[in-house]
C-alpha cells in the first residue's frame, strides 16, 4: 500500500507539499483509521521501498578520514544515522502519515538542528490527534497504557524519526534527532486500539469552546505523563482550575461550581461534589482539615505520605478522571459554543440542578 488516501490530496504541490510518515510505539492497532488530517495504519500496513527511501551516509566510512569531510550534508545525514533510525526502524511499529507544506529547497539546505526543529514542529502537529485519542482510551490510574511519543521507535530513547515523501520527485528522505523534550514512559506495553477512535479534532476555528478544549486536551496529556503520583495530582488539579475558568480567574471556591454543574445528576449530589473539591484543594477553616492541595503545594508533603495505600490513589485517580471526562467530554459536545454560549449553557446546569435562581425578577 502506498498512501493512496494521502496522494489523491492536495499533496503534490510542486516544490512545497510533502508526505510525512512517522513511527509509533507502545501502541497496536489493527485496523487503518483517521483523526481530522492525520492517517493511523497498523504495522506491516505500507510498502516503503515504494515511497523510495534514500539511505544516509553513516560513519564507519569515515572512521580514517578528515574530519573536516563531515560537514554539510554528509555530517547531517551521518547524524541522523546515529540516531539508529532507518527504514527498518518502521518495522513492527504502527505509522501516524499526513500532508506537511515543507519548502524543499529550505530543506535540502538545511542542517542537523534544524531537522530536529522540524522533528519537534511535526509531533506537535500529531499530538492533537494523541491528545483525543489518550482522552478516549487512557486512564490517569494506569500509565502501563499510555503510547511512546510520536516519531519513536521500538528502543529509540531520546530520539524520534520521520520519512518526508516528495511527490514530486518520488523520493523519501529520512530525519531524526534527539527531539524527546519530557520523560519516556517505559511502564506497561501500551496502548491497543481495537476499536476506531473518533476522528473528528476539534479545531481552534470551531469557536471560543475548542479553543479551551484544545489546550484542555493538551493539559490532560501532560497529566497522565507525570513522573509520579504527586506532580499528576498538582497537574490534574490544575487542569480543573483551567477547565473550571478558562477565560479569567476564579478562586476555586467561587469556580468549583462550575465543575459541579457538570457532574452532579441533582441538587443533593452537586453540593456533595462541592463538599469533596473542598477536601481535594484548601480544606476546612482549621490546619488539621488542609485539603489535598494545600497539604502538598505549600506545605510540601508527597501523595503517597498523605495516601499511603497505593489501591486508595488508584481510586482517587479514577475519581479525578471522571471530573475530567465529564467537562471535557461536555466541551467535545459543544466545541462550536462561543463564550457567552457555553457560560449560559452552565448556568441552565445550575438552574436545572435548583442551586442557582433563573426565575425573572
Amino acid at each position: 500500500m502506498i498512501l493512496p488516501e494521502l496522494l489523491d490530496m492536495d499533496c503534490q504541490i510542486p516544490g512545497a507539499t510533502a508526505v510525512v510518515i512517522m513511527p509509533l510505539s507502545r501502541l497496536v492497532l489493527h485496523e487503518a483509521f483517521c483523526v481530522g488530517r492525520f492517517h493511523f495504519f497498523p504495522a506491516g500496513s505500507l510498502d516503503f521501498a515504494r515511497l523510495r527511501p534514500i539511505p544516509n551516509d553513516t560513519i564507519d566510512r569515515y572512521l580514517s578520514c578528515d574530519a573536516a569531510l563531515l560537514e554539510g550534508p554528509r555530517k547531517r545525514e551521518i547524524e541522523t544515522s546515529l540516531t539508529g533510525f532507518d527504514i527498518n526502524s518502521f518495522l513492527g511499529c504502527p505509522v501516524v502519515a499526513f500532508c506537511h507544506t515543507l519548502d524543499w529547497d529550505a530543506f535540502y539546505g538545511a542542517n542537523h538542528n534544524a531537522d530536529i526543529s522540524l522533528l519537534m514542529l511535526l509531533t506537535s502537529l500529531v499530538e492533537r490527534a494523541l491528545d483525543l485519542i489518550r482522552f478516549y482510551y487512557c486512564r490517569l490510574d494506569l500509565p502501563d497504557t499510555l503510547p511512546g511519543p510520536v516519531g519513536s521507535w521500538n528502543n529509540s530513547g531520546e530520539h524520534i524519526g520521520a520519512l518526508l515523501y516528495s511527490p514530486l520527485e518520488h523520493e523519501s528522505y529520512l530525519i531524526a534527532g534527539a527531539a524527546i523534550e519530557s520523560a519516556v514512559i517505559a511502564r506497561g506495553l501500551g496502548l491497543e486500539l481495537d476499536t476506531i477512535p473518533p476522528q473528528d479534532i476539534p479545531s481552534s476555528e470551531d469557536g471560543d469552546v475548542a479553543r479551551i478544549l484544545l489546550q484542555g486536551l493538551s493539559l490532560y496529556s501532560d497529566a497522565l505523563y507525570s513522573y509520579n503520583s504527586t506532580t499528576k495530582f498538582i497537574r490534574v488539579m490544575t487542569l480543573l482550575e483551567y477547565l473550571a475558568s478558562p477565560w479569567k480567574y476564579q478562586k476555586w471556591q467561587k469556580a468549583k461550581s462550575n465543575i459541579a454543574c457538570h457532574c452532579a445528576n441533582e441538587k443533593t449530589h452537586y453540593h456533595e461534589l462541592c463538599e469533596r473539591f473542598r477536601f481535594l484543594t484548601s480544606g476546612g477553616k482549621n490546619a488539621e482539615e488542609n485539603g489535598l492541595r494545600t497539604r502538598i503545594v505549600h506545605m510540601g508533603k508527597f501523595l503517597p505520605e498523605i495516601i499511603e495505600q497505593s489501591g486508595e490513589r488508584k481510586k482517587l485517580f479514577k475519581e479525578l478522571q471522571w471530573y475530567c471526562s465529564k467537562v471535557l467530554g461536555d466541551m467535545i459536545e459543544n466545541k462550536h459554543y462561543s463564550q457567552e454560549q457555553y457560560e449560559r449553557y452552565r448556568d441552565t446546569r445550575k438552574c436545572q440542578l435548583g442551586v442557582k435562581d433563573c426565575n425573572p425578577t
